[in-house]
């Protein structure tokens, strides 16, 4: 084990989570996560302190030790220079929200700001399943979906820092509304929030399902009424092993329309590997199986020959790894 450590946050839309990381061999040493809530804008930057706090306690280094680097992954889009959340709608926070400012007066350092999901392609760069590629696709579907570039072995950021932003492909004309106000988008699909909605939709409206039952395990006794439920990746699994015809039919339209999207990508950027993260994948391999071979079947062929759609390596911590790396890498 290595003296050299970083702290990275990984912020999404349901969670936050950030760890100690070993920057020699990109182990996470000690990790804790709280939820993401809240819509004053105090809060989120409270959050990731206090589950900044949280791992620096669990890790236990010694006291001549300190992370020498702290990094912050956020789902939005972001001033990386500034370290400013420009705009984050499932982050609860307003516009151009100063995130690495608070962060860094609490830890008397610099913070580095990126896109959670480019953050966790520079995990996967440097630690994971794109290792060994020097192009690659990295998209992650959670609360949303993103995407992040690898390019001659560097994360292409674009003209204006925001290459990578799959899910706002359209892949319906004139479609659903898109939490970007957009319509058609990809992320009004396939996002584990669509999928929710449709689920809690399809409950209102009478539909049978397991679900009930899992829920109010959950603690949810009607979801039907329910405003800001997420559907938990281990209760939709759950669903889908006891052969629930309502989830496997919403996840098979879900897994369809990702799909698209990836053929998309493979016909645009012709890329080596796609690398798949986040719970619903990591979780159900139906889902899975399913975007892949749409993504195969929709794409030109020559492309779609050479291309290996695989699962993350570092699941879970693709992105707290990323934005550790970030002081190193970026």
């Amino acid at each position: 084990m290595s003296e050299r450590y970083g702290i990275g946050v990984d912020v999404g839309g349901t969670k936050i989570m950030a760890a100690v990381v070993d920057l020699e061999s990109g182990e996470v040493i000690a990790s804790a996560k709280k939820r993401t809530v809240g819509n004053k804008e105090k809060d989120l930057g409270k959050r990731i302190i206090s589950a900044i706090e949280d791992c620096l306690s669990l890790a236990k280094l010694p006291e001549n030790v300190r992370p020498i680097t702290v990094g912050v992954g956020a789902a939005g889009q972001v001033n990386r220079e500034k370290g400013i959340l420009i705009a984050a709608p499932n982050l609860g926070v307003p516009p151009n929200y100063p995130l690495a400012k608070i962060i860094a007066d609490r830890f008397k350092g610099s913070v580095r700001l990126g896109n959670d999901v480019e953050v966790a392609t520079l995990g996967e760069l440097h630690y994971g399943a794109g290792r060994d590629f020097d192009n690659f696709v990295c998209v992650f579907v959670g609360t949303g979906i993103g995407g992040g570039i690898v390019h001659d072995s560097k994360l292409y950021r674009g003209s204006s820092g925001t290459a990578g932003e799959i899910g706002h492909i359209v892949v319906s004309a004139e479609g659903r509304l898109c939490g970007c106000g957009g319509r058609g988008h990809l992320e009004a699909y396939s996002s584990r929030t669509a999928i929710t909605r449709t689920l809690l939709g399809e409950l209102k409206r009478g539909k049978r399902s397991i679900l009930t039952e899992l829920l109010a395990a959950e603690g949810i006794a009607d979801p039907t009424i329910a405003t800001s439920v997420a559907i938990r990746s281990k209760v939709i699994a759950q669903a889908v092993q006891a052969g629930d015809a309502l989830v496997i039919n919403t996840l098979t339209e879900a897994a369809e329309f990702l799909g698209l999207g990836l053929s998309s990508i493979i016909n645009f950027y012709n890329p080596r590997r796609i690398i798949l993260g986040g719970g619903l994948i990591e979780a159900v391999e139906m889902f899975f199986e399913y975007t892949l071979d749409e993504a195969k079947h929709e794409s030109l062929a020559s492309a779609a020959s050479i291309v290996d759609i695989v699962r993350a390596k570092l699941g879970d911590y693709s992105g707290v790894v990323g934005a550790a790396l970030m002081g190193q890498h970026s």
